[in-house]
């Protein structure tokens, strides 16, 4: 009988491994490639885009798994996928923010409006006021996108862009829609 649950636990321990040196070799490899620049081969002090791409992927993840195994629901919490997309268009604003104080603040503001739930445990009124700024920063981020890349060329080339401004818009969809689950919740009873 023991055996049999060592057995299990060891499995259960090598897989955690396996999924570790995964992430470590997929960070390392991020690291590894070279930086490239449009100015006729000269290296950049920054990340290009594929490697803050890839970045903000592995963080995604490695919260989403965080979230969904070890954090109890409560009713007043966002689900696991908005964790990981307020994460994931966060961590792709620090990156790029690294360079442009602006995008820093944004990223930094929809990350700790998010991590003010897992620190606190809010009432439903402040939860209510939470998703609201949540959902106003990701909007703002949203708009001015937008409104600061006129070019439509730009925006069609900018895959970095457009999957951010794809996961902002999937928060704001799921943060309504858990609002009102919350709200047809509170009707029933």
């Amino acid at each position: 009988m023991n055996d049999a649950r060592f057995n299990v636990v060891n499995r259960s321990t090598i897989m955690q491994l396996r999924a570790l040196i995964l992430v470590l070799a997929a960070i390392l490899a991020i690291f590894s490639t070279t930086l490239v620049s449009g100015h006729e081969g000269e290296s950049t002090d920054g990340l290009t885009n594929f490697q803050i791409l890839l970045i903000s992927i592995v963080i995604s993840a490695c919260i989403y798994f965080l979230v969904s195994r070890f954090i109890e629901e409560r009713e007043y919490r966002p689900s696991p996928l908005v964790f990981t997309l307020v994460t994931f268009t966060g961590s792709v604003h620090i990156l790029l923010g690294l360079s442009d104080y602006l995008l820093l603040i944004g990223g930094v503001g929809v990350i700790g409006i998010l991590g003010l739930s897992l620190i606190v445990n809010l009432s439903p009124l402040r939860d209510k006021i939470a998703r609201l700024g949540l959902g106003l920063v990701v909007a703002i981020m949203f708009v001015a996108y937008f409104v600061s890349n006129h070019d439509l060329h730009y925006i069609i080339e900018d895959y970095l862009g457009i999957i951010t401004k794809l996961a902002e818009l999937s928060i704001i969809i799921l943060i309504t829609r858990e609002r009102k689950q919350i709200a047809n919740n509170s009707q029933e009873e």
